[in-house]
C-alpha cells in the first residue's frame, strides 16, 4: 500500500451487546470514511472462568449470530470491510460463516498455538492482524511462523485507558518494519492508537507511526464521549474520527515514496521548482576569447538569459569561443 494507509475505526466492547448501537458504530465508522470496523466477537466462555471478576461483563456482550450476520450484510452495504477479534474456535468459526476475511488476535493469543493453528488453517481467513502489544518477539516470531501462509499485520501498540504518550514507543513500528516487514511481502506494520481524545496527540501519533513504516492503523471510535460507553477513554466521536481519517490520510501522502535514483522519485512540481530556482553560469569578469575557464571564473546568478548553462562542472576547463564579458550569462554555444 504505497502512499496509502488503511484505517480501521475499532469499536471493541463500545456496542456493549446491543445490535442497534453495533449498527450506528458502523455507520458512523462508514461515514468517517474508515476502511473498516471492527468488533470484539464475544463469548464469554472463550475468555474466562464463571468466577472471574468480569465474566458477565463479557456475558452481556454476547450478542444472537443473526446480529453479526446483519453487521456482515450492513457492512458490504456501507462499504466497509468487517474485522473480528476472535478469542476461540467458536468465534473463529462464525467469522467464518458470515465471510470474515480478516480477524484480530489479541497479544494473549501469540503463544495459544492451537488458536493460531485453526486460523492458519482456515480457508476463508485471508489476512489476521496480530496484536503485538505486552508480546515478547519470541512469542512473536512463533506466531508469525504459524501464520506464515496468511497476510499478517503486526499491530504494535496497547490500550492503557488511555496508554501514556511515553509508553507508546512508537520506535518498535520502526523497528519491526526493519526487522519483519522489510523482507516478507507478506508480513505489514500497523499501529494500534490509544492516545488521550483530549490531546492533540490522538491525531500526531498515528502520523509519527506512519513515518516509522505503518501501513495499518487502527483507532478506537464511539457514539460520544460523554456517553462514557465501554472503551470510550481513547475514542473519537464520529465528527473527530472523520478529522482523523482525513490528517492520516493525507500525512500518508506527505510521506510519500523516496526512489534510490539520482533525483530521489521528485514529483513534477518539485521538477518544475529544480528548474525554476537553477541559477545560470555567468563570468565573473571580463573573460577574452580563447580562455581556459577557471573555477573562479565563474559565478551563479540569475539572468534574463534563455539560452545558458546551470552546471560550473559543464563549464570547467573549457575554451571560450568568444569574448564575454563581466555578468555574462555561458551559452553552450560560447564554449
Amino acid at each position: 500500500m504505497k502512499n496509502e494507509v488503511y484505517i480501521i475505526a475499532e469499536v471493541a466492547q463500545g456496542f456493549e451487546g446491543k445490535p442497534e448501537q453495533a449498527r450506528l458504530l458502523m455507520k458512523a465508522a462508514a461515514s468517517a470514511k474508515a476502511d473498516a470496523v471492527k468488533y470484539q466477537l464475544v463469548y464469554a466462555d472463550e475468555l474466562a472462568t464463571p468466577d472471574y471478576k468480569y465474566y458477565n461483563l463479557f456475558k452481556s456482550l454476547e450478542m444472537p449470530d443473526e446480529v453479526w450476520e446483519d453487521l456482515a450484510s450492513n457492512a458490504k452495504e456501507l462499504g466497509v470491510d468487517l474485522i473480528l477479534d476472535i478469542f476461540g474456535i467458536k468465534s473463529l468459526k462464525l467469522a467464518e460463516r458470515i465471510g470474515v476475511t480478516t480477524v484480530k488476535l489479541h497479544g494473549t493469543d501469540l503463544t495459544n498455538i492451537g488458536l493460531l493453528n485453526e486460523v492458519a488453517s482456515s480457508r476463508i481467513v485471508q489476512r489476521v492482524l496480530l496484536g503485538a502489544g505486552g508480546g515478547h518477539i519470541s512469542e512473536l516470531m512463533q506466531a508469525l511462523d504459524l501464520l506464515s501462509n496468511k497476510v499478517v499485520i503486526v499491530l504494535a501498540g496497547f490500550q492503557g485507558y488511555p496508554t501514556a504518550t511515553e509508553d507508546n514507543q512508537i520506535s518498535r513500528v520502526k523497528f519491526l518494519n526493519n526487522s519483519l516487514s522489510e523482507n516478507n511481502a507478506n508480513i505489514k506494520i500497523g499501529f494500534a492508537d490509544h492516545a488521550s481524545p483530549h490531546s492533540l496527540l490522538s491525531f500526531a501519533l498515528a502520523s509519527m507511526a506512519i513515518g516509522a513504516g505503518a501501513e495499518v492503523i487502527e483507532k478506537h471510535i464511539t457514539l460520544g464521549k460523554n456517553m462514557k460507553i465501554e472503551d470510550f477513554e481513547s475514542a473519537l466521536n464520529p465528527d473527530e474520527f472523520e478529522q482523523f481519517t482525513d490528517i492520516i490520510r493525507n500525512a500518508a501522502l506527505a510521506f510519500g515514496t523516496t526512489m534510490n535514483n539520482e533525483d530521489f522519485g521528485m514529483s513534477d512540481s518539485e521538477i518544475g521548482y529544480r528548474e525554476m530556482i537553477r541559477r545560470h553560469v555567468v563570468a565573473n569578469k571580463d573573460l577574452d576569447v580563447g580562455s581556459i575557464i577557471q573555477p573562479g571564473d565563474l559565478v551563479l546568478k540569475r539572468t534574463s538569459s534563455s539560452h545558458f548553462i546551470t552546471d560550473m562542472k559543464l563549464v570547467y576547463h573549457r575554451k571560450l569561443n568568444r569574448s564575454l564579458k563581466h555578468n555574462s550569462a555561458i551559452s553552450p554555444t560560447d564554449i
